[in-house]
């Protein structure tokens, strides 16, 4: 069960590296009662039934997880959205890839927490697989504004294999350091 949005974020970033994205990438805004977050992917992609079944929480795609017959990541998400009275919007197409895009106010009393982004992220940068990721957080409080934008990539060259012990705690620090001053990337 996901208790966090990291954790949805990183749900949804499996699900895209599962369906063979070469590239995923996550936009990340937030302003002064407003969050928005954009996961594109251009992974195998869904058609109109695919999409709605995509939305029932007692569907998986058959196979993907052996030995159990829900997938609650996507429909526990749009739960969430609808609950904090938001928006969303998916978008997919067969060989095209797929979008997911939400936004909601992130001080609504129902809203889960943000959690530990940068243990998300550190677990996005090193699942399997031959994949860019992409991720760009943008922040306005108080009329101060800050970015970043890490590549999976760019770490990988600066790292170099990214699941050594070493390059874990290095990860971690720089992204931990990054959501503490973003101003600093």
């Amino acid at each position: 069960m996901h208790w966090t949005l990291a954790d949805m974020l990183l749900d949804l970033v499996h699900n895209s590296v599962q369906a063979n994205a070469r590239t995923v990438s996550i936009d990340m805004s937030q302003a002064p009662g407003e969050l928005t977050i954009r996961i594109a992917d251009d992974g195998k992609g869904m058609d109109r039934r695919q999409r709605e079944r995509a939305l029932d929480p007692f569907y998986s795609e058959p196979g993907k997880h052996p030995g159990r017959r829900v997938g609650l990541g996507l429909p526990f998400l749009v739960q969430t959205v609808q609950v904090l009275d938001g928006w969303y919007r998916l978008e997919s197409e067969p060989g095209a890839g797929t979008t997911l895009e939400i936004g909601f106010d992130p001080d609504h009393v129902d809203c889960p927490p943000l959690g530990d982004l940068p243990e998300a992220l550190a677990a996005m940068f090193t699942l399997d697989g031959e994949y860019e990721l992409e991720f760009r957080r943008r922040t306005d409080k108080a009329g101060e504004q800050s970015e970043y934008r890490i590549l999976r990539s760019e770490l990988r060259d600066a790292l170099g294999e990214l699941e050594t012990i070493e390059s874990q705690v290095l990860l971690r620090d720089f992204l931990t350091s990054q959501e503490a001053d973003p101003a600093s990337a």
